[in-house]
């Protein structure tokens, strides 16, 4: 039997995992979609009168899907590792008879991949019985929320590279840190960011002399690009699209693969 990868492990890694955690994760969901249920409430007895109204809730289902997706994904990669926070809860994990690579591709799978499918499969049957009940209530139309329009957007996999990228943050920040991971990685995304913007100033200022002056200087850049014709607009974008998509690739592939050998140390 392979010692480091082997579907019949994870997938029992997989259901002990669930089997532990579902409560929590069955009352989060109901607890949002609750909350959800509440809000159209409001507004569907408040706008009872304008039959126009109802289509704000095909908008209400764009923005609140996305939110269960993204947001649930980034708060439960965030608590990854959870049940390894105290010496007697690691020497547990440490025992379980699978390694640290079926561990943390587990978590992988089970807060990106999985959650998104099961997100959007179950807020489609949400949104079926939030339509029908304001519809049967207060005489709306009835209508059908199509949550793959959600896809139909400029720059979607530019979008989609954000969203794993983030997640790799949050799963590296959960392997890390032992004490609140989530607020920990946010201090530290937040620092970075910081870090490298001021770097950054530091750099116009001993280059150019000052912010005026390297605004002057790139303009004057782009009109001697655009008169030598050695890019077009079109080019630019492209090239700019492309260098995001690459970075948002490696930086992904970098931080996953840090999260993973994080994780290795937390069980030597």
């Amino acid at each position: 039997m392979n010692q480091v990868y082997d579907i019949k492990r994870i997938l029992l890694l997989a259901s002990l995992k669930f089997s532990l955690h579902k409560k929590l994760l069955f009352l989060s969901v109901m607890g949002y979609l609750a909350l959800l249920f509440i809000i159209g409430f409001f507004i569907a007895y408040g706008s009872r009168e304008h039959a126009d109204t109802f289509q704000f809730f095909t908008t209400f289902h764009y923005i609140s899907l996305p939110i269960m997706m993204v947001v649930g994904s980034i708060l439960l990669a965030g608590r990854s590792f959870q049940d390894m926070n105290t010496p007697e809860k690691s020497t547990i994990q440490i025992l379980i008879p699978a390694s640290s690579f079926e561990k943390y591709i587990v978590h992988f799978l089970s807060t990106s991949v999985l959650w998104m499918i099961f997100s959007f499969v179950s807020y489609h049957l949400f949104s079926l019985l939030f339509n029908g009940m304001w519809a049967a209530s207060f005489g709306y139309e009835f209508t059908i929320f199509n949550g793959f329009d959600i896809f139909n957007v400029y720059m979607i996999a530019e979008i989609i590279l954000g969203y794993f990228l983030l997640h790799s943050i949050f799963l590296l920040g959960a392997a890390a840190f032992k004490k609140y991971p989530i607020v920990k990685t946010v201090l530290a995304h937040f620092i970075i960011n910081w870090a490298f913007s001021i770097l950054a100033f530091i750099v116009i200022l001993i280059l150019f002399g000052s912010m005026e002056n390297w605004g002057s200087k790139m303009e004057t850049f782009d009109d001697i690009i655009l008169e030598k014709g050695w890019f077009t607009m079109d080019n630019i974008e492209y090239r700019a699209r492309l260098l995001l998509k690459t970075a948002s690739v490696l930086l992904t592939l970098a931080f996953y693969i840090t999260g993973y050998y994080k994780l290795k140390e937390r069980e030597v």
